[in-house]
């Protein structure tokens, strides 16, 4: 139950919230974070596997690929920011659809080089014109100032993480 003088008493009632929070989320904003996560997450899931037939990690790899040119495995799993074993398995899977292709160099050892191919450039085309759609409409109720603000408050949150989790 939200309280006055709660860190979440500020929030929007909860009778105007597409779906009901729980009361734990109001007084821990992690909590709240990662409610929106998970809701975002859900709803991204389902919707690039019924569109695109692609799993989030997926998705993720092949932005990636359309922002950064010129990765290996390694790096293109810190960029996507997903494990680089999900990433592996997620090449494997876009190799195999002819999204991607993996090109070895002599100049970095052993490190394959990931690029999308032709047919993955269109692909990220079409993902990244759905992404910009989907998050049009989540932000459709924000101003362009609060936009602003969200984004350097989530960045400043991403960046206190590593306080949260020490000892």
């Amino acid at each position: 139950m939200r309280t006055e003088g709660s860190p979440m008493s500020a929030l929007v009632p909860r009778e105007q919230l597409a779906a009901p929070i729980a009361p734990l989320a109001e007084e821990y904003i992690a909590v709240l974070v990662l409610s929106l996560a998970g809701r975002l997450n859900r709803g991204a899931s389902g919707f690039y596997l019924r569109h695109f037939d692609i799993g989030m990690t997926d998705f993720r790899i092949v932005m990636a690929l359309g922002l950064v040119k010129g990765l290996n495995v390694g790096e293109l799993a810190a960029a996507a920011d997903v494990d680089k074993a999900a990433a592996s398995r997620s090449l494997k899977f876009l190799q195999g659809r002819g999204l991607v292709e993996m090109e070895q160099t002599a100049t970095r050892g052993r490190a394959a080089i990931v690029h999308l191919t032709a047919q993955g450039h269109e692909f990220e085309r079409g993902l990244r014109k759905a992404a910009r759609r989907r998050d049009k409409r989540l932000q459709a109720a924000l101003t362009s100032q609060e936009r602003a603000d969200a984004a350097r408050l989530i960045r400043k949150l991403i960046a206190g993480v590593p306080n949260m989790n020490k000892a």
